[in-house]
């Protein structure tokens, strides 16, 4: 997170509550989103946005809010984004289909912000369609999942595992940054017309009932993790851990062979979720 001076003021959309910059969102019955900013300091002259862009209004009221900043003569405007919407459609996948990233891109980059950061996009295309954005590491928060589940159950050997080729690079940084011994490779084939998932496999022959760590940073449906899981305990695993930056869950938190989940609330917030799913605020992992 980028850090306060006496000229410097932080507007959260995510936790208005947290927010230094007090506003007002609403929906005008038209269903345009409307964002009023209270009066700024005289001296405020940059503005650090933290927000998450989920849906389209997300989208137009982070724009909303660098516009009235503008107009009230901030001079820099840096926006830490905690989900990116159409980051998974980084290319067009099939015939007929746009290129939705782009679009999203395109769209921040008319913001014109001094700086963006993107928490753990999905692929480095995010911040190659973004003008002056950085990714932010999903190092803190797989840290302090392993520490709260290692403070559990006292292992000592442990295994990472990417779950896909796409993973394998973020995974190898991060082995390298905790001191990771054993990282375990995984392939899985999606056939991007039907979304359906087949051919998991790995090169680990056995993994001694060590706990798996799975890191990888959207968990949508779970169906990618419930294969994994499979094939994990299959070859002698022993509790399978899931980690994901992201939690969209649109198919509930059960995930078969998942044993606990580690995520944020970079996407939604949660009001209630079982005892097998731990919620990091995304503010204390940027």
């Amino acid at each position: 997170m980028v850090q306060k001076n006496k000229t410097q003021m932080n507007l959260n959309l995510i936790t208005p509550q947290k927010s230094e910059i007090a506003f007002k969102s609403f929906t005008f019955p038209d269903g345009q989103p409307h964002l009023q900013l209270e009066a700024l300091p005289a001296d405020t002259k940059h503005v650090h946005i933290l927000t998450r862009l989920s849906t389209m209004n997300d989208v137009f009221l982070c724009l909303a809010a660098k516009n009235a900043l503008d107009y009230a003569g901030v001079e820099a405007v840096d926006v830490t984004i905690s989900y990116l919407m159409a980051a998974r459609m980084d290319r067009v996948m099939t015939e007929g289909e746009p290129f939705s990233l782009k679009i999203v891109a395109d769209m921040l980059n008319a913001g014109q912000f001094r700086k963006v950061h993107i928490f753990d996009p999905h692929s480095d295309v995010a911040t190659a369609l973004v003008h002056r954005s950085v990714a932010i590491s999903n190092v803190t928060l797989v840290k302090m999942a392993m520490k709260t589940f290692l403070n559990l159950t006292n292992n000592d050997g442990y295994y990472l595992v990417s779950p896909d080729s796409g993973a394998l690079k973020k995974v190898y940084k991060i082995a390298a940054s905790i001191g990771a011994e054993r990282v375990a490779e995984c392939i899985k084939f999606r056939d991007v017309k039907t979304g359906q998932l087949s051919g998991f496999k790995t090169f680990e022959e056995d993994f001694g009932q060590r706990p798996c760590f799975i890191i990888d940073d959207i968990c949508d449906g779970g169906g990618t993790f419930a294969g994994l899981a499979a094939l994990l305990k299959s070859r002698n695993a022993g509790k399978v851990i899931l980690i994901v930056s992201h939690g969209i869950f649109s198919r509930g938190f059960d995930i078969a062979g998942i044993d606990g989940i580690f995520s944020t609330n970079s996407f939604k917030e949660f009001t209630e979720t079982p005892s097998s799913l731990r919620i990091f605020p995304v503010e204390s992992v940027l």
